[in-house]
């Protein structure tokens, strides 16, 4: 039974470094997925009623770091010229 099992064998299939890599990042990026569709199923409604209920103190808050990186962006093209 084991001389039947090891001539039946078969060598393992060589895989080469592109391949490893290729496998790798397939993996990772289907887990992100899953990951964020679980995010966004469970927990987006609780996002969205935060924002609702508190979007009258966030709105100056966000427009006010939209404006200091605006700034900043104009800043860093005036050096450049």
């Amino acid at each position: 039974m084991i001389g039947t099992f090891l001539v039946d064998a078969t060598a393992p299939v060589a895989i080469t470094g592109k391949q490893a890599i290729s496998n790798l990042w397939d993996s990772m990026v289907g887990l992100f997925g899953k990951i964020w569709s679980d995010i966004i199923s469970g927990q987006m409604p609780l996002v969205v009623d935060f924002f609702a209920t508190y979007w009258i103190f966030l709105f100056p808050a966000i427009v006010g770091l939209f404006l200091f990186a605006f700034g900043m962006f104009e800043k860093l093209l005036l050096r450049v010229r």
